[in-house]
């Protein structure tokens, strides 16, 4: 009985070149046989009829009899199949592990690599409820430049950073000269104040992870623009920043 081209096509899909295949039906057609025998019954070279009836062999489709001549002996379709199936996900897993370790390592040091949240805010509004969103999650410390045009808000960022100061987070503030005296004073009792006489901008840095740039606005409600990130490369780089214009000669204690 001849197999036809649907079958000897499924064949190859699993892994077995023709020879193996005209091997392995010659096999169960005619019973145990010698590489010589198969070479004739299959009609495959017999210079090639060893190589396919040793890759039959490992991938388990046949039998072979340590005899002289070696016998060879097709296992049933079911157990090679079987057994191919059992090789084949084990051969899997095995990969799978290998991948995920790897993997998982580069995925747990992505550091950086990590794509951040990066949110616009618009509206004094926003930018004080994300204020408040940055105090409760600080830890250490909290640096802030604020701009004039913030002077206004004095009263409610105060009332946010006294829950920082409470918890003996370290508060660090940059004001321009043109601030209000009576702002300035408010904000000193939750922060260690300093003036500079030009402010270009503000922010707020949250314990080196979280950073709020102030892009200006602020006249009015609406105004006032903002980014926020939790990208750890730009608040460390707005860190450095800060600590220039705090420990610079142009910027004074209040």
């Amino acid at each position: 009985m001849s197999l036809s081209e649907k079958a000897g096509a499924a064949l190859e899909a699993l892994g077995l070149t023709k020879a193996e295949v005209r091997a392995y039906v010659a096999l169960i057609e005619k019973g145990t046989m010698t590489a010589s025998e198969i070479s004739r019954a299959a009609r495959i070279p017999y210079s090639k009829v060893y190589e396919a009836l040793e890759a039959l062999h490992v991938k388990g489709w046949i039998e072979e009899q340590h005899s002289r001549p070696i016998l060879y002996t097709a296992k049933s379709p079911n157990t090679a199949i079987e057994e191919m199936n059992s090789r084949y996900e084990a051969e899997r897993k095995e990969k799978e592990q290998l991948a995920l370790k790897e993997l998982t390592g580069i995925y747990e040091n992505k550091g950086e690599q990590e794509r951040p949240e990066i949110w616009i805010l618009r509206g004094t509004g926003q930018i004080l409820s994300q204020l408040r969103s940055l105090v409760l999650d600080c830890r250490n410390e909290m640096l802030i430049a604020l701009p004039t045009a913030l002077a206004p808000y004095a009263e409610e960022i105060v009332a946010l950073l006294m829950a920082l100061k409470e918890k003996g987070v370290k508060i660090e503030m940059l004001t321009g000269d043109d601030l209000d005296k009576d702002a300035l004073a408010l904000l000193s009792t939750v922060a260690d104040v300093r003036k500079r006489n030009t402010l270009y901008g503000g922010g707020v840095i949250a314990d080196s992870k979280q950073v709020m740039l102030l892009l200006g606005g602020g006249e009015t409600e609406g105004s006032a623009l903002a980014i926020w990130a939790d990208h750890v490369g730009l608040a460390g780089f707005a860190k450095d920043y800060f600590q220039m214009l705090w420990n610079s000669e142009e910027t004074r204690r209040k």
